[in-house]
Formats: C-alpha cells, sequence, structure tokens
C-alpha cells in the first residue's frame, strides 16, 4: 500500500511548516529575562502573534494548492476557501494573542514554587512548542476538509499516517470517513487526509502496515512491551490501544469550543457568533446544507 507522492509532499510540508514556526516563536521566547517575563512577553507578543497567524496563513493556503495539483481539473467543482478567515483565531476559536499569552504566567507560576530561572522559562518553551505545532496543522487540517467539503467531486477522505506516530493515530491510519466527519486529533498531531474522487482512489498503509514497518524498539516505544508482544501474537492493534477513549474530535488544549466570535465584529453589536468547521458539520443535516453554512460563515467563496 502507498500513499500519493502530492499527498505525501503535502503532510511534509505542513510539518515542516509548524515547526519552523514554533523555531521562528521560540526565539523570541528566549529573549525573555528570567526577572522580567510578564514585561519582556507583552512587548515581543504582537510580533509572535503575527508569526503565528503568517503559519496559519500559509497552512491554508497550502490546502488550495494541494488540491489544484492532487486533483486537478476535479478540483474546481466547488467554492474555493478563503484561507484568511482560517487564520483569523486559532481552530478552535480563540483569540491567538490570548492564548501565546499563557506562557508568561506559566514560567511565572513555576518560578514562584522554587523551580530554577531556566526550568521556568524551559516550561513556557514547551508550552509554546505544542500550541504553535498545533495551531498551525490543524488550522491546515480545517482549511483541508473546508476544501473537500466544498468540492462536490470529493466523497470521503482517507486518513495519511507517517512514522513516527503515535499508538492513537496509528489505528485510525488508512481508514475512509465521510468527508464531514471529524478529524480525530491530538495536540502535536501531524496526521492529515486525502480526499477520494472517482479518479483519486488512494490506498494509504493502514495499522497493519505501519506495525509491520515498524522496528522492535519503535513498537516497544509506542505501544508498551505487553502491548507489543499482544500485537505481535495477533490481537488486534485497536482492541489493544482502545484510543478512542482518550481522543476527541474537537477537545484542544483542554477545552472544546465549537463557536467564536472572533472577526464577526464587538460582543456589544450582538453580532452572532461564526461557527467553527467541526460544529458546522456537526448541525448540517445534508452536504448541501454543510456547504451552505460554509460559504455563510466565510470558510468558502
Amino acid at each position: 500500500m502507498a500513499i500519493s507522492r502530492l499527498a505525501r509532499r503535502h503532510q511534509e510540508s505542513r510539518e515542516a511548516l509548524a515547526a519552523t514556526t514554533a523555531r521562528a516563536v521560540l526565539g523570541e521566547w528566549a529573549k525573555v529575562r528570567p526577572e522580567h517575563v510578564a514585561r519582556d512577553w507583552a512587548r515581543l507578543l504582537p510580533a509572535v502573534t503575527a508569526m503565528v497567524q503568517r503559519g496559519q496563513l500559509h497552512a491554508a493556503q497550502g490546502s488550495h494548492t494541494f488540491m489544484r495539483e492532487l486533483l486537478g481539473a476535479e478540483a474546481v467543482a466547488g467554492g474555493q476557501i478563503v484561507p484568511e478567515r482560517f487564520a483569523a483565531q486559532t481552530p478552535d476559536g480563540r483569540d491567538a494573542m490570548k492564548l501565546l499569552a499563557q506562557a508568561a504566567p506559566r514560567s511565572i507560576s513555576a518560578q514562584r514554587r522554587g523551580m530554577g530561572a531556566r526550568s521556568a522559562l524551559a516550561r513556557g518553551a514547551a508550552f509554546l512548542d505544542m500550541v504553535v505545532r498545533t495551531v498551525v496543522a490543524d488550522t491546515g487540517r480545517q482549511a483541508d476538509q473546508a476544501a473537500m467539503v466544498g468540492n462536490r467531486n470529493v466523497r470521503a477522505y482517507v486518513r495519511v499516517v507517517e512514522l513516527p506516530a503515535c499508538s492513537r493515530c496509528i489505528i485510525l491510519a488508512g481508514r475512509e470517513y465521510g468527508v464531514s466527519s471529524g478529524f480525530l486529533r491530538h495536540p502535536r498531531c501531524d496526521c492529515t487526509m486525502e480526499p477520494v474522487t472517482r479518479k483519486n482512489r488512494p490506498t494509504p498503509p493502514d495499522a497493519q502496515d505501519i506495525f509491520d514497518a515498524m522496528s522492535p524498539a519503535q513498537r516497544r516505544k509506542v505501544f508498551g512491551d505487553a502491548g507489543r508482544k499482544a500485537i505481535e501474537d495477533g490481537a488486534n492493534i485497536s482492541s489493544v490501544v482502545n484510543a478512542r477513549k482518550s481522543m476527541a474530535q474537537v477537545e484542544m488544549f483542554g477545552r472544546t469550543v465549537q463557536a467564536t466570535y472572533v472577526g464577526t465584529g464587538s460582543r456589544k453589536k450582538k453580532r452572532p457568533p461564526r461557527l467553527m468547521p467541526e460544529e458546522i458539520y456537526k448541525q448540517a443535516e445534508s452536504r448541501e446544507h454543510a456547504i451552505r453554512l460554509l460559504y455563510k460563515n466565510g470558510y468558502l467563496r
């Protein structure tokens, strides 16, 4: 089994973009002084937020390029995504600056509990690395799925998983989902999706293919020694992992958000919140309804 060259390149480009954006943000965090964490980070935060939003924008723009190159003539059967809309907030609907700002209190709190300055700053850095990589990758996935929903030639998508990967993602590898189905993911997940059309019928590696390609050390690291042995003895990988109990379709950074006021104007003007893509797919009564909601909420034009 194999995934298409374009889908693999799309996944690698998305992963590289998330990593590059995170490194840029951590470069700014390195300028923060232990004795002036709040002041220094507040000064750097506008520029850092702009870095993350540029990463989000590039991730969404990459969706349009991927669909056009992969599907050719089939890529024009529907509306085009609006990349700027996907970069207007974090994927779970929060304000990006407020989310990134949380690095400072995490570091300050660690110092107050007696942690050394370097270790306390490292805690803030770890938080930023997780947040930035997740935000960029998930923004790209949202754009990918909106582009697929808006294209009438796309009837489903398959999950693309590449090593190294966690057990929760491996058991979902190669599965085909309805085009509007929620995408199971976790923080820093780098899995992607490839559209299924009449002409494009991908056959990516499934869980067993990936397990077979893993070294003994990789199997122990991902599944644990007992889990590795059970699978090698013939146990069903999904039964061993039981991943669905530990993954949530819209759980990000510890909370679930299905709508956002970001990009809709002031709350004081009582403008309605803009639905997140996941909520659109959940509420839509049909694919036609989902497409209308994507247009209405600014994700397609």
